[in-house]
């Protein structure tokens, strides 16, 4: 049985890794975004054709593809370096922006083999205030025999719903990030910051399975 910690990170990145986007399909609002795009991601991770470790590379490059474009990585970046972003160039928020999608994709690539279409999903309701939004869900593990709770945070962008949140039984995303990276520069430099970015990514890469 995984750990209270390690279940929740698991939920994490499975709500992040099923969220996807069809550009042919219309969502009105944030909370129909969310339920479209979480059932064609789910499609495309119980396709026969992508099962297998020998498929898990074209498997994991499928859901970056449609992944990515649904979340707001910039904005998540200025939010997890909080006040230390505002000394930042163009070229460093630009840097660092890209360190930081890489490391949440590989972080949670994991998540998605341990994916099972067993898991349930809840929408329950969408707030929207101006051009800011919150959709609360619930996803349902049975292997863990426990429902968590899944809040998304979004805002409008150039007329598009994007995420720069995503909580999970009150844990932030953005706020643990940030936790992290507040307590490293609070002793240390930023230039240190991106070199312990870049070697985490480096460890990620030697710990990932490879394709059979």
């Amino acid at each position: 049985m995984m750990s209270r910690r390690v279940a929740l990170w698991t939920i994490l990145g499975m709500s992040i890794g099923l969220l996807s986007f069809n550009a042919w399909a219309v969502a009105d609002s944030p909370m129909d975004m969310i339920r479209v795009t979480v059932e064609q991601t789910r499609t495309v991770l119980e396709d026969p054709a992508y099962q297998g470790s020998d498929h898990r590379q074209q498997r994991l490059g499928k859901v970056k593809e449609i992944v990515l474009p649904r979340f707001d990585a910039q904005e998540i970046a200025k939010r997890t370096l909080g006040p230390y972003w505002k000394d930042r160039t163009e070229e460093q928020r630009k840097e660092f922006t890209q360190l930081f999608t890489a490391l949440v994709e590989k972080a949670y690539s994991s998540s998605l083999d341990r994916y099972s279409r067993d898991v349930q999903f809840f929408f329950d309701q969408e707030r929207v205030e101006d051009n800011f939004a919150e959709v609360d869900t619930r996803v349902f593990d049975p292997a863990l025999n426990k429902t968590f709770s899944v809040n998304y945070h979004l805002r409008q962008v150039n007329g598009q719903w994007l995420i720069y949140d995503v909580v999970v039984e009150n844990v932030s995303l953005v706020n643990n990030y940030r936790n992290q990276f507040n307590r490293i520069l609070s002793k240390s430099s930023y230039e240190d910051l991106v070199q312990k970015l870049q070697t985490k990514l480096q460890q990620l890469d030697t710990a990932s399975p490879s394709e059979s």
